[in-house]
C-alpha cells in the first residue's frame, strides 16, 4: 500500500503526514518539520510593515498586491537585492518603525538572501528590537544546509516558489505561509 502524502509549504515537496488532535482540534502536519498541512487558517492579524525582497520586480510587484489586496499589511515595501534591503530595513530601525516580517529570495545579486539575513540580525541585535519573522523563498529546493540555516536564522520559515503551478501558485503559498506566520506570531504575543 502506498503511503498517502500532502504537499508541505515549508518543505516545498508532497511529504507523509500525521494526524493530530490539538486544543480540540483535528490536524495534519508535515513528519519531517511540523508545518499544518491543509488546515484553515484563521483570519490573520494585519502586520503593520512587511518588506518583500527580490531581484525580479514583478514578483515584488505581486506580492506586493497580494499582501495588501488580502489586508496582511498596512504597508509593504519592497527592494531589488539585499544591499537595498538593509538600507531600507536600517532607515525603518532608525526611525524607531519596526518590520512586522520579511518575505527574502535567497538567489539574488549584489547581496543575497543569507548575507542580509545575516546583516539583519545584526541589526535588530545593535538597535535592541525584537526579530523579525523572516520567509526565505526560492526556487531551490529545501536541503539541509538550507534548514540548518533556517534555526540559525530563527523566527523564519521558507517557502519554495519553483513548481510548475507558477505565480498563482506562489502567490497562494506565500499567502498561506504568512497568514500562518502572523497567527502563530499573535498567539506568542
Amino acid at each position: 500500500m502506498a503511503e498517502e502524502t500532502k504537499y508541505c509549504l515549508c518543505c516545498g515537496e508532497n511529504v507523509p503526514w500525521n494526524r493530530i488532535v490539538r486544543d480540540g482540534n483535528e490536524e495534519l502536519t508535515c513528519i519531517y518539520c511540523g508545518f499544518i498541512l491543509g488546515a484553515t487558517p484563521l483570519p490573520a492579524k494585519t502586520a503593520k510593515c512587511i518588506i518583500t525582497v527580490d531581484d525580479v520586480a514583478f514578483v515584488n510587484d505581486l506580492l506586493k498586491g497580494m499582501l495588501i489586496n488580502k489586508g496582511l499589511a498596512d504597508t509593504v515595501m519592497t527592494a531589488g537585492n539585499g544591499q537595498e534591503f538593509i538600507a531600507l530595513f536600517n532607515a525603518r530601525l532608525t526611525a524607531k518603525q519596526p518590520v512586522d516580517m520579511v518575505i527574502l529570495d535567497l538567489e539574488m545579486p549584489v547581496m543575497d538572501g543569507i548575507s542580509a539575513a545575516r546583516m539583519m540580525r545584526a541589526l535588530e541585535g545593535k538597535y535592541q528590537v525584537a526579530k523579525s519573522p523572516i520567509l526565505f523563498f526560492s526556487a531551490r529546493k529545501s536541503d539541509e544546509t538550507l534548514k540548518k540555516q533556517l534555526g540559525v536564522f530563527s523566527p523564519a520559515s521558507y517557502v519554495n516558489k519553483g513548481t510548475s503551478s507558477g505565480m498563482d501558485g506562489l502567490v497562494e503559498r506565500v499567502d498561506q505561509l504568512v497568514t500562518h506566520l502572523l497567527n502563530k506570531q499573535r498567539a506568542t504575543a
